[in-house]
């Protein structure tokens, strides 16, 4: 079958390796299980035969062939002796025991039998045949090159009358010699021709199995050189032997810059010391290596990559090469870069955002069961009048406003503090190592805080804008931690907590967080939770609060709320109005309002009386987009007559967003509700506001009403109210009416002036104001 190689991928790079496998030409080439049975049939064969004739011959020949017999003994011995050898598997050696030593007894039969007349010579083509079998090539022409020169020596023998004249035996001698060549050849026959076809068969099989091999190698190779990832293999001193053509393509080099080279100065040259040793440790324990380098392409620019080394091992185990696989992992990088930035940094200031500050603030927090050692400081900071300039100026100049004023802030921040964006206008600043000292910490945070809001106070200038703004801003101060147990959300809970104090104290102001602050939030959120639950489980109550006018007749009533508490009994709306507005709770509560004042007017004595009821419309259930809608649909489903509703509204509801105002108070009037200005002259009460909008009433404050009787000043307001309603032709409705002093005054100046106060009647439950109302209304009869 001659040399066998071993096989390898060969792309431009590799050579192939002769790895021969019998090198001996005196070595059979067949496999042992052939060698086996044709020694072991051989032998055997030899030894009946040859105990067959010598029995014969004692039985048979008189007088006896002594020569004869110690021949056929002999090759009764040489078979023998090939058996003995392959019991110990020692097929080799009995295969020359049995070829020569035959042959060797048959040479002498020849010589001693006629020479070439001699039956004896039939012998030599099967010995030949099992020589060409058992011993290999040269073993075979070495028998046959023997045989010849004896088949010469026999014929110069016999020639000059040497040799014994051919001797006729018993011809059951003969019938056994005869017939015994005639098994050896037949068996000989056999059992090459059964080997020869399974040679045959193995043969097909290893080719089919080399062509199968050869197309997976073939597909392994397409795979290797067409795989998006690039692979290298190198020798066990790193140099390069293999690349493929992504790993060209990635890198910019040609094949025959890289092959031969140090995989460290092309392949990877960005790996750090400390990878390198690593690698060669691993890689030295027989291990596979895996990590990221900061490779360079060949123009010097970096790409990142994700790198496998392994080992190469041959079938016996041991490590020839290794293969580098490597992954561009470049735009993922980047991608995890960006996800970083964006999960920690504003996109629009690129300030750390809330989520950072929330990682700083856990990173301060104390030892657990251990007391601060240190004070650090939290400040919130809201922008004040914000809302209004992004309005007034649109989005795209707001956000130019907060990228200057996080310059603006960040340029004071000291070394070890943190600026960060929280949302919106508002923005937070950690103050970093104010020491153990409380009172002290709290100063230097107080003292900071002024300092943000001189620098917001400094003219700012936008790009495109030759306008200068000045900004006034509101700060929220906390000590951190304030216990061991002090967490990042109750410190941010706590500077939120005074931010609002500041803004509720009128804005440009720093508010300390003080315990009391904290118990009045608690007390909001609760009261905000239970007021959730409240408006779904029946437990508000409508109050009325009567309107007469000048005669003391009733026209109507205004429309409040009062909660029954299931604990705390019957809650004004003082304790829960300003939490239901800070909440979208407004809306919900509103719509409730809405919806059992539309029934309560449905009623009878409202349509046969015309009185009016009046209610209170927060802005942002005004705002909401389906408002008209939402109230048309009211007043149909309960039959309630519009023309009897009015819906009051506040001036700076009003200024905050007048068109979109003034359209829907235009929609309302359209199906016949009116519309009234609650606490007017309280706000901005500009004449050129008040003729464009669409209102039929308005209501006087009672702050003005209180004291007009007796102080000039509010009487003076009081009659310039009166003159403008009379003016724009506009009802009027006097609030907080207490004494008859104060609707002698207003009766003198508006004779059709509507009275509402305790003069007339506090607020009562709807059962009991239309039970009086009834019972007035009989006794009027």
């Amino acid at each position: 079958m001659g040399k066998k190689y071993r096989v390898t991928i060969q792309t431009g790079c590799y050579r192939p390796l002769p790895m021969p496998v019998n090198a001996s030409p005196w070595l059979p080439e067949r496999d042992d299980a052939t060698t086996e049975q044709l020694v072991r049939a051989g032998a055997w064969a030899v030894m009946a035969i040859s105990s067959l004739i010598v029995v014969l011959l004692v039985f048979l020949e008189r007088p006896l062939p002594w020569t004869h017999l110690a021949l056929n003994t002999g090759a009764l011995a040489m078979g023998a002796a090939a058996v003995l050898l392959g019991r110990q598997r020692r097929w080799h050696q009995a295969a020359q025991v049995l070829i020569w030593g035959v042959w060797t007894v048959c040479a002498l039969v020849s010589a001693n039998n006629g020479g070439l007349r001699g039956p004896t010579l039939l012998n030599f083509p099967v010995l030949i045949v099992f020589a060409g079998w058992l011993l290999g090539a040269r073993p075979t022409l070495a028998l046959a090159g023997a045989t010849a020169a004896l088949f010469v020596f026999l014929g110069w023998a016999g020639a000059r009358g040497w040799l014994p004249p051919v001797r006729i035996g018993n011809p059951m001698t003969q019938m056994a010699y005869l017939g015994g060549v005639l098994v050896v050849t037949l068996l000989a026959t056999l059992l090459s021709r059964r080997s020869y076809l399974r040679r045959v068969q193995e043969a097909l099989h290893t080719a089919a199995h080399l062509a199968s091999t050869d197309a997976e190698l073939r597909k392994l190779q397409r795979a290797v050189e067409q795989s998006p990832e690039s692979i290298v293999i190198t020798d066990l001193e790193g140099r390069v032997e293999y690349v493929n053509a992504a790993f060209l393509a990635r890198t910019g080099h040609d094949r025959e810059e890289v092959l031969g080279r140090l995989s460290q100065d092309v392949s990877s040259n960005g790996l750090a010391p400390a990878q390198w040793q690593g690698l060669r440790d691993t890689l030295g324990r027989g291990e596979s290596w895996a990590g990221e380098q900061l490779n360079r392409r060949k123009d010097g620019t970096e790409i990142a990559e994700a790198v496998v080394v392994a080992p190469i091992r041959q079938p016996d185990g041991r490590i020839t090469h290794y293969a580098e696989l490597k992954q561009d992992i470049t735009e993922r990088k980047r991608a995890a870069q960006e996800i970083h930035r964006l999960a920690h940094f504003d996109s629009l200031t690129s300030l750390p955002n809330r989520f950072t500050l929330m990682e700083r603030l856990a990173a301060l927090q104390g030892r657990a069961g251990r007391p601060p050692s240190t004070q650090h400081a939290l400040l919130l900071l809201d922008l004040d009048r914000f809302t209004t300039f992004n309005d007034a100026r649109g989005s795209e100049m707001g956000d130019r406003l907060l990228c200057a004023v996080a310059l603006r802030l960040s340029e004071i921040l000291p070394p070890q503090g943190l600026l960060v964006r929280v949302a919106g206008d508002e923005f937070a600043v950690v103050l970093h190592g104010l020491g153990a000292d409380a009172a002290l910490a709290g100063r230097h945070a107080l003292a900071f805080a002024e300092k943000l809001q001189a620098a917001l106070l400094q003219p700012l200038h936008l790009d495109n804008d030759a306008e200068e703004l000045q900004l006034g801003a509101s700060v929220g101060i906390t000590l951190y931690p304030q216990s061991a147990s002090d967490v990042a959300h109750d410190a941010v809970r706590r500077a939120g907590t005074a931010l609002h104090r500041a803004k509720q104290a009128g804005g440009g102001r720093a508010a300390f967080f003080e315990q009391g602050m904290g118990e009045a939030a608690e007390q909001r959120f609760r009261v905000e939770r239970e007021l959730r639950h409240a408006i779904n489980a029946g437990e508000l109550r409508l109050f009325l609060q009567s309107q007469v006018n000048v005669a003391g007749q009733l026209t109507g009533a205004e429309v409040l709320v009062r909660w029954q508490h299931p604990r705390d009994g019957l809650v004004g709306p003082g304790a829960f109005i300003p939490v239901a507005e800070e909440s979208d709770l407004i809306v919900a509560l509103g719509a409730w309002v809405l919806a059992h004042a539309c029934a309560l007017l449905a009623q009878p004595i409202f349509h046969e009386r015309q009185w009016r009821l009046s209610v209170n419309l927060s802005a942002r259930q005004f705002r909401q987009p389906g408002f008209v809608q939402q109230l048309r649909a009211m007043l149909i489903a309960t039959g309630a007559n519009p023309r009897l509703l009015t819906l009051e509204v506040t001036e700076g509801l009003v200024i905050d967003d007048f068109d979109d105002a003034v359209a829907k108070m235009a929609e309302l009037a359209a199906f016949g509700v009116d519309m009234s200005l609650d606490d007017f002259g309280t706000g901005y009460s500009s004449l050129a506001y008040l003729k464009r909008l669409p209102i039929q009433e308005i209501k006087i404050d009672r702050s003005f009403v209180r004291d007009a009787p007796t102080n000039a000043d509010d009487g003076v307001l009081v009659e310039g109210i009166l003159s403008v309603a009379s003016h724009f032709g506009l009802r009027v409705v006097a609030e907080g009416v207490e004494t008859q002093e104060q609707a002698s005054f207003l009766r003198q100046r508006a004779p059709g002036i509507v009275y509402q106060g305790y003069l007339f009647g506090r607020p009562e439950p709807e059962a009991d104001w239309l039970a009086r109302a009834a019972q007035a209304r009989s006794s009027a009869e």
